[in-house]
């Protein structure tokens, strides 16, 4: 079941979900109620128990969080210099030695419409030094996971 949900539901969440950084709050909740769904059919929950416990369960990150997940990931790209060059040039580093944003590797962000301008940047700054100083893509995916998993569930 496991993986039947995973081929038509989550996959579909994932796919683009750096565009749902700045839709409005109820869509976002749409989707929520669908990733919901989906942990209780591959837990065989009851329909109205509680998701988040749920979520844990299969360690899924809740939809804002996969969101942000998706938009560090690009970051870490940009920063890395992997990114293509539509996505470098929409992002760009502070770079005014007079910040404290420019020690800690921030990007600046744009009083833009193009939402993926503004959305990515936020993400990225909003990470732990811990997480954005990683060299490898994978031990950046790891952790940033566990944070984000931390974050979302420590309420």
């Amino acid at each position: 079941m496991h993986s039947l949900v995973h081929a038509f539901i989550t996959s579909r969440l994932d796919y683009c979900n750096s565009m749902y950084a700045h839709c409005h709050i109820s869509t976002r909740q749409r989707l929520q109620r669908v990733q919901n769904r989906a942990a209780r059919l591959v837990l065989s929950a009851p329909p109205r128990s509680s998701s988040l416990p749920l979520l844990q369960q299969v360690h899924w990150l809740p939809i804002e969080a996969r969101v942000s997940y998706k938009l560090c990931c690009l970051m870490f790209r940009v920063v890395h210099g992997t990114a293509p060059s539509y996505l470098t040039e929409l992002c760009e580093p502070c770079l005014d030695s007079r910040l404290r944003s420019t020690s800690r590797g921030d990007f600046i962000i744009p009083r833009s419409n193009r939402h993926l301008a503004v959305a990515a940047p936020s993400a990225w700054n909003q990470l732990p030094a811990n997480i954005r100083n990683c060299s490898t893509l994978a031990t950046f995916l790891t952790k940033l996971k566990a944070h984000l998993f931390t974050v979302s569930f420590s309420h």
